[in-house]
């Protein structure tokens, strides 16, 4: 008796099961590694911006408030993001604590958050400009010249 060569149904249909199975796995880790870039964008994105308010608070020369909030948006990436800032006291009274949160829509929790602290500028009488010295530097000793050091050039 001749066998045919070939699959059954049988084997077709365990082959068919297995392959299923195995590419739902593939899609679904594809899926996950996605949205894990999505994420991670969207955290690098609000982190700038946090870092950004951050600094943005820090040069501003004017007294913070001693305690409070402040909201607002801002546009990065063609997104806009919202952003809060909270002030408060800290044990020491000449200190001030800012807390930046950032996120991209309406409520949720922040996808970034920074906190820095400044010390209350000195109170001073006059204006101080930093790009000047304080003091101005004592003029340079002139170098004796030639001429006047009784000593002649040689040519």
């Amino acid at each position: 008796m001749k066998r045919e060569t070939g699959f059954t149904l049988l084997e077709v249909l365990v082959a068919l099961a297995v392959l299923a199975i195995a590419m739902g796995a593939i899609i679904s880790a594809v899926t996950q590694s996605v949205n894990t870039i999505g994420t991670l964008r969207d955290q690098t994105f609000a982190g700038w911006v946090a870092l950004n308010k951050v600094n943005e608070w820090l040069l501003d020369r004017a007294d913070w408030s001693d305690e409070g909030t402040r909201k607002g948006e801002t546009e990065l990436a063609n997104r806009v993001w919202r952003w809060e800032v909270r002030f408060a006291k800290t044990a020491d009274p000449d200190m001030r604590r800012l807390e930046v949160m950032v996120w991209i829509g309406e409520g949720g929790s922040p996808l970034s958050q920074r906190v820095a602290f400044r010390g209350r500028p000195p109170t001073s009488s006059k204006q101080e400009d930093p790009t000047q010295p304080e003091e101005p530097h004592p003029p340079e000793r002139e170098r004796p010249t030639p001429a006047s050091s009784g000593v002649t050039p040689s040519p």
